[in-house]
């Protein structure tokens, strides 16, 4: 960033993006630098480019925080792109391109574009496109989205309801970019009334080019049945369906023409009479893998749903042609091009053309087998449309890459990401690089389990639980982003601007928001928004699909297992969600983000019924469970997971309360003048978490100081990490030098011990950098896990190279980050926790009157049936 004449400027890193691509990058801006967006510009070879731009964040005195911007990247560039707050001079602003339009009533929508007209039918979703502007009835194409139920019947739409958003040019304020989202309800046939089944389709425009975008998410909001705690296939409110198409038809009989694979020949079928029916279909099967019979398929029945290798070309029913991976673009009804993102990566897909009808299968009809779409699921289909007479245009648009700030610009952004100090050639950084390549890097790993298929493309092997598997068959165990590898992801593509780390970044993000997600509202509060578990330790996921559990899987694997349950604070990881939302704009990641954490907050503060308190009773000395009556947070990783989602919330809405509450938490958890001796600490398996909560202190305290906030909140949690740090400096040591203590003592216990540096380097730096040995201390945990993992036949496990790329780069950042002040000395007479204070039976007393007082029967019988049914 750089200052000058009252300018500020941000340079962005292009360095792997072809010319002409679409791209986007987002900025963060220091608080009062921008408050509108047309005071800013993007600049390219030094004079202004079309560009639109959104703020996604803002500071609270209403100035710009994060904002996002979208442009093409200009031809014959030299350097890096500027972009400058700074209002545009008359002489310096480019030729922008046709702006967009659009005129919305209550029962249509109309999209002008300069090559096209679309037009929404509010009632059930249908849409016309017309090329150009005339109204030329001969050349417009009508399209709908169709859901088939399970007897192939017709869904009928019971409610429709569309809105509108827009990105603003910093041109000249007119419309850049606009989305137009249709949400419909469908109504169950049998006996018409609505169902908890709907669709979200959202169209995506822009000046920049011609092509449209569309997202269509399918959603079960039905709460799972998950008998005892096990979350098979086949549950009782999943939905069946036969179908999810977008059919599009033209009034007249035209020639088609369709290309299979990217570096496959272009195939015309030429049509000879408007009575030509002929119809050809490109369908994909499975993966097309070495894998493609793997057990990672298995639908209710246990067994595979399909038979067919990679995909086929039918032409009148016969094959003509088959392949393993498609990624096929169709040019059709007088040149109208379309294509499917990731159409072999999430199968089973689709294309079926005619000469006057063309499906896009999403979900295609399949002989003898219906789809199945769990309750609290969805899933997403992205295809574009382009009116381009040059199909192959859409090749550049479904693989445009992203651009990046220099690792400096992010410092002072609010997200402590410990990018500006990183050793790109550090040990560590060499192991992390594994995971791109190695034989079993991230990539390859996806092969191994063939972890493809809508409802598994974007997930992780969890191939560290593979190592006590006997023979050589698969083991199905899947990740569900512990440790936040979307996060990991992002940091080393922000580091390393290679888009391999955004691919896996961007292919997780969105198979977390959509299957590890449970996405409803009729189930336990404690379950309802939660973050599904990792597959069972040890276990294979068999039925379960990615909700950890299932009946198939028996009991007593590891100490204390019991099998079965539900989504739990132990496992909440909001931090990548956040990032991507920022780094992305998509919109979906900000919701996950505030899904996840409210629901997380239910799981630690619980709701207001007496019963629930009753059950809090029994419970209040459950280890990982708040104590409702002392009002104490457990020290461990769930409350760690707790104050991250309340700050991720913090980072992407400025709401205050939230800071509060984690002020709250922290101040209810630990305290700064407490005997440490006395949490036990060396009992390692029951409170190696401890480092987890110390970390998110951390993190507090460094947004905390990046806003310059050095209040008495802060200060507590400060001395509260000394504290805790000077007793690490005398206690803590590398976790397999004990290995006689670990249940499992394997070289995961190595990679966490990674976040014991963190917390040492952090304590160094909060403590005005004067006390030496707790850098040292740090530096000795750092060299030893780069040592020891560097040695290990385990190193490129998911799980061991998801906690390096979690916890790598705070030593360095710490170690030469300055301070902003010098920070006041610790204090020694904390006034009492409130948790210490009061006689259990005046606690329990005073929290059962205030349930009394606000006592609704209705809401005790909810919670009963909840937990009953």
């Amino acid at each position: 960033m750089t200052e000058d004449a009252g300018d500020y400027s941000v340079p962005i890193k292009l360095d792997t993006l072809q010319n002409s691509a679409v791209t986007s990058v987002s900025v963060p801006l220091a608080k009062g630098v921008l408050h509108e967006l047309t005071a800013s510009q993007l600049l390219a070879n030094g004079a202004p480019i079309p560009c639109g731009a959104k703020a996604l964040t803002n500071w609270p005195d209403g100035s710009i925080k994060w904002l996002h911007l979208t442009f093409a990247v200009p031809k014959h560039l030299t350097g890096d792109l500027i972009f400058r707050v700074a209002k545009a001079k008359q002489s310096e602003t480019a030729n922008a391109p046709e702006s967009l339009s659009y005129i919305s009533n209550d029962s249509h929508t109309t999209v002008t574009h300069s090559l096209y007209r679309f037009t929404l039918t509010h009632a059930d979703g249908s849409f016309s496109i017309a090329p150009g502007t005339a109204d030329d009835a001969n050349k417009v194409i009508r399209g709908c989205l169709n859901l088939h139920d399970a007897h192939s019947r017709l869904g009928a739409v019971s409610s429709c309801q569309v809105s509108i958003d827009h990105t603003q040019s910093l041109l000249d304020g007119a419309i850049y970019a606009l989305s137009v989202q249709v949400d419909m309800t469908y109504a169950l046939v049998d006996d018409d009334t609505v169902s908890n089944i709907t669709s979200t389709s959202v169209f995506l425009f822009t000046s920049a080019h011609e092509a449209i975008k569309l997202d269509v998410t399918l959603h079960n909001a039905n709460a799972a049945v998950h008998s005892g705690g096990s979350w098979d296939l086949g549950d009782a409110n999943s939905f069946y369906f036969s179908a999810l198409t977008l059919a599009m038809k033209g009034d007249n009989a035209s020639t088609f023409s369709y290309r299979t694979e990217q570096d496959s020949p272009w195939q015309t079928h030429l049509t000879e009479a408007a009575t030509d029916t002929s119809n050809v279909s490109i369908q994909q099967f499975s993966s097309g893998g070495e894998n493609w019979l793997s057990p990672v398929h298995v639908d209710h029945r246990n067994t595979l749903p399909f038979s067919v290798n990679g995909y086929q070309v039918d032409k009148e029913g016969e094959v003509i042609t088959s392949g393993q991976r498609a990624t096929p673009l169709v040019s059709w009804a007088d040149k109208v091009s379309v294509t499917i993102e990731n159409f072999w990566q999430k199968f089973p897909t689709s294309i079926n053309m005619t000469p006057n009808e063309m499906l896009i299968s999403f979900f295609p009809a399949q002989k003898n087998h219906l789809h199945e779409l769990q309750g609290g699921e969805k899933s997403t289909h992205s295809v574009w449309l382009s009116t381009n007479d040059k199909p192959d245009s859409l090749d550049e648009l479904t693989s445009s890459s992203k651009g990046i700030l220099f690792c400096g610009e992010y410092l002072h952004s609010e997200i402590p990401l410990y990018t500006e100090c990183q050793n790109a050639h550090s040990t560590i950084q060499d192991l992390i690089n594994n995971g791109l390549h190695s034989q079993n890097n991230f990539f390859e790993k996806r092969e191994k389990l063939d972890e493809y298929g809508w409802r598994n493309f974007g997930d992780i092997y969890a191939d560290h639980e593979t190592a006590e598997h006997q023979d050589d068959s698969i083991f199905v165990s899947h990740y569900n982003n512990q440790y936040d590898p979307i996060y990991g992801f992002l940091r080393q593509f922000i580091l390393s601007n290679d888009q391999q780390w955004f691919t896996l970044a961007d292919d997780l993000a969105k198979h977390v928001m959509d299957i590890d997600i449970y996405h409803t509202k009729q189930d336990k509060d404690e379950y309802n928004g939660g973050l599904f578990w990792h597959t069972d330790h040890y276990l294979q996921a068999f039925t379960s699909s990615h909700r950890s559990y299932s009946k198939h899987q028996g009991i007593g694997a590891y100490q204390d297992h019991a099998g079965g349950g539900g989504p739990g604070g132990q496992h909440c990881y909001t931090s990548g969600l956040a990032l991507y939302y920022i780094l992305t704009g998509n919109p979906n990641a900000k919701e996950a983000v505030q899904t996840l954490t409210q629901w997380i907050t239910y799981v630690y503060e619980g709701g207001n019924t007496c019963l629930e308190l009753l059950l809090a009773l029994k419970n209040r000395h459950v280890l990982g469970l708040k104590n409702h009556f002392t009002g104490q947070y457990p020290l461990d990783r769930g409350t760690a997971n707790y104050i991250n989602a309340l700050l991720d919330s913090y980072v992407i809405t400025s709401e205050r309360a939230s800071l509060q509450r984690v002020e709250h938490v922290i101040q209810h958890t630990i305290h700064p003048n407490e005997d440490v001796t006395l949490r036990h600490l060396s009992n390692v398996e029951e409170t190696w978490f401890y480092t987890v909560f110390l970390q998110s202190l951390v993190r507090y305290l460094d947004i905390k100081s990046v806003n310059k906030e050095f209040d008495d909140a802060f200060y507590y949690a400060r001395d509260g990490l000394l504290c805790f740090a000077q007793w690490m400096l005398e206690h803590e040591y590398m976790y397999l030098d004990k290995p006689e203590i670990l249940e499992y003592p394997n070289d995961t216990w190595t990679a966490q011990d990674l976040r014991k540096a963190h917390v040492l380097s952090a304590a160094y730096f909060y403590g005005n950098k004067h006390d030496h040995t707790l850098l040292q201390k740090a530096e000795y945990f750092e060299n030893e896990v780069s040592a020891r993992l560097e040695q290990s036949d385990t190193k490129t496990y998911t799980r061991i190279m998801v906690l390096l790329m979690q916890n790598d780069g705070p030593t360095s950042h710490f170690k030469h980050a300055v301070l902003p002040s010098e920070f006041n000395a610790r204090k020694t007479d904390w006034v009492a926790p409130a948790y210490a204070k009061g006689t259990n039976v005046t606690r329990i007393v005073k929290a059962f009157v205030k349930r009394m007082l606000a006592l609704s029967i209705s809401n005790e019988v909810n919670w009963l049936k909840k937990r009953l049914g």
